[in-house]
């Protein structure tokens, strides 16, 4: 899967990122940060990509998950848990871009 984030065609990046917004919207935000080692690190991981993207149309689901998952009690200590620090440095803009309060995210 996460190949897909890393394609050169940002047509793939985006279909890629539609599925997953798709995806985190039916699975809910609680199952996807449930502490699941494989799983949450891997969409933390995904969402911090697509956050980031050049291409506008990838950066619109990313940013919309990560608003979205940003209101779970749990995100704060699971993105602590399982998201390296050079994605969280990288997503300081894009946080305050969507209107995130940073002690969600940026606490450490």
């Amino acid at each position: 899967m996460l190949t897909s984030f890393s394609h050169r065609n940002a047509a793939v990046r985006s279909c890629t990122a539609q599925h997953l917004e798709r995806l985190a919207e039916v699975m809910g935000m609680a199952r996807l940060l449930s502490g699941k080692k494989d799983l949450t690190d891997r969409f933390l991981i995904a969402v911090s990509k697509l956050a980031v993207d050049p291409a506008q149309e990838v950066r619109h689901h990313g940013r919309n998950i990560l608003r979205n998952v940003a209101t779970n009690g749990d995100f704060a200590k699971m993105w602590d848990k399982f998201a390296l620090r050079k994605e969280r440095e990288s997503l300081r803009e894009v946080i305050s871009k969507v209107n995130l309060k940073e002690r969600y995210i940026l606490s450490g």
